[in-house]
């Protein structure tokens, strides 16, 4: 018995198909004799698209919640949008503490069917006076895209 790996590793979106002859060779002369056998090697390699929308556009990709009173809750909304070719899921988390103590996402993860629009609800609250301020150089809520599922 032997095992035999292959290593897959595409840059663009594609489909391969490959066809491997394995071919058996009788070294010790035992008079064995095997057909070469075809092993067919199919992989797909795809983008996972998700296009974020928001209410009012902007290149940063913020929502700004603007001045918030202690204890008031303010909502604001986006939706996500599966372009892709498969089912995608996504999940939401934060980093430092101020920020899981203050926003809520709903839902916080779930899965996108390919053309599946989902709108996404984060709400604010604080039960303290804070000041948060943007920081380009660093993401505050993070959005994981877990892989991408064929349908097939």
């Amino acid at each position: 018995e032997m095992c035999i790996r292959d290593r897959f590793k595409a840059i663009n979106q594609n489909i391969h198909k490959y066809t491997l002859t394995l071919e058996v060779f009788d070294v010790e002369n035992m008079n064995i004799k095997q057909e070469p056998k075809q092993i067919v090697v199919e992989a797909e390699a795809f983008n996972i698209n998700i296009e974020l929308k928001f209410p009012q556009p902007n290149d940063e990709n913020l929502l700004d919640f603007g001045a918030v009173r202690v204890y008031e809750v303010k909502e604001q909304q986006f939706s996500l949008k599966n372009t892709g070719l498969y089912k995608v899921k996504y999940s939401f988390s934060m980093k430092k503490k101020v920020f899981r103590d203050c926003f809520q996402i709903e839902p916080s993860e779930a899965e996108l069917l390919p053309g599946q629009e989902k709108a996404i609800l984060i709400k604010f609250s604080s039960k303290t006076e804070l000041k948060l301020r943007t920081n380009n150089s660093t993401t505050d809520i993070i959005m994981d895209i877990l892989e991408g599922e064929s349908n097939q």
